[in-house]
């Protein structure tokens, strides 16, 4: 019986024990996912779970060591605080866009780490930085992004997964109010089937993707098209994707509304209706022009609110429309009767917008007060405006660095505007940018006693994944109160993106300051123009930047392992060497005129030599290659046909466009592009100056842009360092140079 006792004693121990361990493990277990979720809620509060989202995202479990708040003082407008003690961070923020841009603020500073479209750089101490206690509040109610042409020039052919991570960019980088015109087609395809309008006719309406955005600007239609049903099914199930996205993050996105706009064939079902062409754009055929209808048509409010009210059963809203009538158009009004046709259009849009929606705002973009200053002089653009209501009106004062167009029309009449740059044209993607502009005028603006109603901050760019520095610097811009002192901000600015700040690094950025970054438009190489014996000249030699190369690539033994280092080698040296090209084949053209052929030949063939070596340097990033951009064109098809025709639409976008003067508008330093298509011209013009046979340029452009699949062999530098090492040994042998 004791026996037993005691057999039962020890067995009832090692339960007692194993039920103890279980506990503990238990106890462990719910500690463990009560700290991994004491995060994301109190109460998963909707912004606290979308900032979560984003951080997770980019940082996996070390998002846990941020506590996310929401702020309980009530503030006008967004702000955050951080505060960070004993590896453990606390942002408090007003908004899901608050709360991220606020992590990121304490990422960059304390940690020395940066998000980039080109990769980020991200080492994270083990245990995180303490930090002071710090508020921000923006300055501006919206942070404005995105150009009517970056849906062209960038976005055209993204899928979901490039929308979502620029999306988290978006968010990291404080922008509320983003424009969001992406799958519009699918609701005017409703709307001009309900008028009896039909696919043929429609077929000769919508452009190709990659010109899409002209096409809702009233510039150009059918140009590349038609769409197929495949696009405008896949594009609107994407918008609903983007859209969503964008209100979880706080966001208020843009969407369209009706311009005036409409396809020829509308006249047919509705004879009645008057019908205004308009004037050729950018000296296209006069097959693919436009139509805008009488202001005093009621059509025009029944069509702006059919269009809104089927795009509100598509896609919701948010209450705020873009829509722009005379964007690089002539304006068809009478003369005699200028001001009140300009009064009734402005009237015409607005009462469109409000049909649909009641509590619509009408934004519209400032481009044509610029583009077109000679017709809209203060008396004209008041007239446009001055029947919309002040508070429900918003200009986007698009170019600030070329044109202060609310200096010119008096902060707008009294109607509320948004302060932006547009920096980038055509989505070309080499070094420049006016940095000193960016950081002060700004704070000149915010200040000014005459500056009305500014309510905004905007980036405005016609296309992006070019110039970072450009854009971590204005956005920096939009949550800032005062200038920015620039030499001590590209000091943060290189310690968040590269670690750390050695002396040749300084004096690569000084360099660099001091010649790409006070150009504040990005040219032209010759190398990318057509061929011909005059060449522009546009693209001066600077010696500087060749010194910036040589400087940065001193700093590689530190930096070569981290990614946001090697996309920078590659642009700068990139840079130089293309700049070096052009010195060789101004030197080739130089030496053909005046009859030194054998000089001719060896200038030619050095610059066809670089040419090679500039497409394998650039071939090192993905985002630097034409197989990508074709690549992307193409997962849309949804057969071998469709494929082959988004080929070619981007090919074309980005070479010959359309237009007479609109040839290589979208040029892009590319591998594939560099040497298939630019030094493929260029050779065979090259060989019609040795032979005296004539080259017909522009046959040869349309058959390698409707040619699948014609790129040759891609030879990527495996390592940028040492290709860009070789590249500036080289350059310096050349004897041209």
């Amino acid at each position: 019986m004791l026996g037993f006792q005691n057999n039962y004693d020890a067995a009832e121990r090692q339960r007692s024990a194993k039920r103890t361990l279980y506990f503990v493990f238990l106890a462990l277990f719910i500690v463990a996912v009560l700290s991994s979720c004491r995060k994301s809620e109190p109460n998963a509060d909707p912004a606290i779970t979308a900032a979560r989202g984003v951080l997770t995202k980019l940082m996996g479990e070390r998002a846990n060591d941020f506590v996310l708040k929401k702020m309980t003082a009530s503030v006008d407008r967004d702000a955050f605080e951080i505060s960070a003690h004993n590896g453990e961070v606390e942002i408090l923020g007003n908004s899901a866009v608050a709360l991220t841009r606020g992590a990121y603020y304490y990422l960059r500073h304390a940690c020395r780490a940066q998000v980039t479209w080109s990769g980020e750089h991200l080492e994270l101490p083990e245990k995180l930085p303490d930090y002071i206690h710090k508020k921000i509040e923006t300055p501006y109610k919206f942070r404005l992004y995105y150009n009517v042409c970056t849906f062209g020039y960038t976005t055209a052919f993204w899928d979901w997964t490039r929308w979502e991570r620029e999306l988290d960019w978006m968010a990291l980088h404080g922008i509320n109010m983003p424009l969001a015109l992406v799958g519009q087609e699918a609701v005017w395809q409703k709307v001009w089937k309900s008028y009896g309008i039909n696919d043929e006719e429609l077929s000769a309406y919508f452009t190709g993707p990659a010109f899409l955005p002209w096409h809702r600007m009233g510039n150009i239609n059918r140009y590349d098209g038609p769409l197929p049903q495949s696009w405008l099914d896949g594009k609107s199930a994407l918008q609903k994707k983007i859209l969503q996205r964008m209100r979880e993050l706080g966001m208020t996105p843009v969407v369209p509304a009706f311009s005036g706009f409409v396809p020829k064939a509308l006249q047919r079902v509705r004879p009645s209706a008057e019908l205004r062409k308009l004037n050729k754009w950018a000296g296209f055929n006069e097959k693919y022009g436009t139509f805008i209808l009488s202001p005093l048509s009621p059509l025009f409010q029944e069509i702006g609110k059919k269009f809104i009210h089927e795009y509100i059963k598509m896609y919701g809203t948010d209450h705020y429309y873009l829509a722009d009538s005379f964007n690089e158009l002539d304006v068809p009004v009478n003369e005699v009767n200028r001001y009140e046709e300009l009064a009734d259009y402005g009237d015409a849009v607005f009462r469109s917008i409000t049909a649909g929606d009641p509590q619509g705002t009408w934004l519209m973009m400032g481009w044509l007060f610029y583009n077109q200053r000679n017709f809209w002089d203060q008396p004209s653009t008041q007239a446009l405006l001055k029947k919309v209501p002040d508070d429900r009106m918003i200009i986007i004062d698009l170019a600030n660095e070329r044109y202060a167009g609310w200096k010119a029309h008096d902060a707008f009449y009294g109607k509320k505007w948004i302060y932006s740059t547009i920096h980038n044209f055509g989505g070309r993607n080499r070094l420049f940018g006016d940095l000193d502009l960016y950081s002060q005028d700004f704070a000149r603006a915010l200040h000014d006693p005459k500056r009305g109603k500014l309510i905004g901050f905007g980036l405005s760019p016609e296309g992006i994944e070019n110039n970072q520095v450009v854009y971590e610097l204005l956005t920096d811009a939009a949550w800032r109160h005062e200038a920015i002192d620039l030499d001590d901000w590209i000091g943060n600015y290189c310690l968040s993106r590269y670690g750390s700040y050695p002396e040749e690094m300084q004096q690569a950025w000084r360099l660099l300051l001091n010649s790409v970054y006070q150009q504040p438009q990005g040219r032209l190489f010759d190398l990318q123009r057509r061929p011909g014996l005059n060449l522009s000249g546009a693209e001066k030699y600077d010696p500087r930047l060749g010194q910036a190369a040589k400087r940065f690539l001193a700093c590689a033994d530190e930096f070569s392992d981290n990614p946001l280092y090697r996309n920078d080698l590659v642009n700068i040296v990139g840079q130089y060497c293309a700049g070096n090209i052009d010195r060789l084949l101004e030197a080739a053209i130089h030496f053909h005129k005046t009859g030194q052929k054998q000089k001719r030949d060896k200038a030619f063939k050095s610059a066809f030599d670089l040419m090679q070596d500039l497409d394998n340097l650039m071939a090192y990033r993905p985002d630097k290659r034409l197989e990508t951009w074709i690549d992307d064109a193409r997962q849309w098809g949804v057969n071998d046909a469709e494929k082959d025709y988004y080929e070619s639409d981007a090919k074309r976008q980005v070479t010959v466009w359309g237009g007479p003067g609109l040839s290589e508008y979208a040029a892009k330093v590319w591998s594939g592009l560099i040497r298939d298509y630019y030094a493929g011209r260029w050779k065979l013009f090259y060989e019609s100056l040795q032979t005296g046979k004539q080259f017909n340029v522009r046959q040869w452009e349309e058959k390698w842009i409707t040619t699948p699949g014609n790129l040759s062999a891609q030879r990527p530098a495996p390592d940028p360092v040492a290709a860009s090492t070789r590249l500036l040994k080289k350059i310096d042998r050349i004897d041209s140079l």
